[in-house]
C-alpha cells in the first residue's frame, strides 16, 4: 500500500490564492457600491461582501489550521 503523500503545502498555496481573489473581489463590488445610483444594486454588492467578509474569515481560520498541521508534520 503506498502512502498518502501530503498535500498541505497545496492547500496552503490555493487557500491564500482564495483569500487573494475573494479580497480582489470585495474591492472591485466596493468601487461597484460608490458608482451604483440603484440602491438594490449597491444592497446586493454590500450584501455580496458581506459574504465574502464572512468566508475569508473561515479561510484564514482553515490556512492557520493548515498552518500548524504542516508544521506538525514536518517535525
Amino acid at each position: 500500500m503506498s502512502h498518502k503523500i501530503d498535500e498541505r503545502k497545496d492547500n496552503i498555496r490555493k487557500i491564500k490564492e482564495t483569500i487573494q481573489n475573494t479580497q480582489d473581489n470585495m474591492e472591485f463590488a466596493s468601487d461597484l457600491i460608490d458608482a451604483a445610483a440603484d440602491t438594490q444594486i449597491r444592497q446586493s454588492l454590500e450584501s455580496q461582501n458581506e459574504r465574502r467578509s464572512e468566508s475569508i474569515d473561515s479561510l484564514q481560520d482553515e490556512l492557520k489550521e493548515q498552518i500548524i498541521g504542516s508544521e506538525k508534520k514536518h517535525k
